[in-house]
């Protein structure tokens, strides 16, 4: 049996992240974790060390999953899929860093 890919997902929506714990593991993924903050998520992925993380780019606190997801590629690199509400200019500039390594636009579609 091949290994599944562990993903950790971030939104500060409980029913974003429910719905991740729920479709994931249908198409054969792990969640390892949800969090709903980007401090969280960065926490996270230290003590899991994910395949991949999926996050929201608004979220409370003081690090948006932009900055979370950089912060987490300089510990360990690791493959980001932002999903968000938000598609203006600005942030898919910010966005476009090595860090990132898709942007989906909500809602997402099975």
């Amino acid at each position: 049996m091949m290994p599944t890919l562990r993903i950790v997902v971030a939104d500060d929506e409980p029913d974003v992240r429910d719905y991740y714990r729920k479709i994931l593991p249908r198409l054969g993924y792990t969640v390892t974790a949800a969090a709903e903050n980007g401090e969280q998520l960065v926490d996270f992925c230290r003590c899991y060390r994910p395949d991949l993380v999926i996050t929201d780019i608004k979220m409370p606190g003081g690090m948006d999953g932009i900055e979370a997801a950089s912060k987490i590629y300089e510990e360990a690199p690791t493959p980001v899929i932002l999903v968000s509400a938000y598609s203006d200019a600005t942030l898919l500039e910010r966005a476009e860093t090595p860090a990132i390594m898709a942007y989906l636009v909500k809602p997402i579609k099975q």
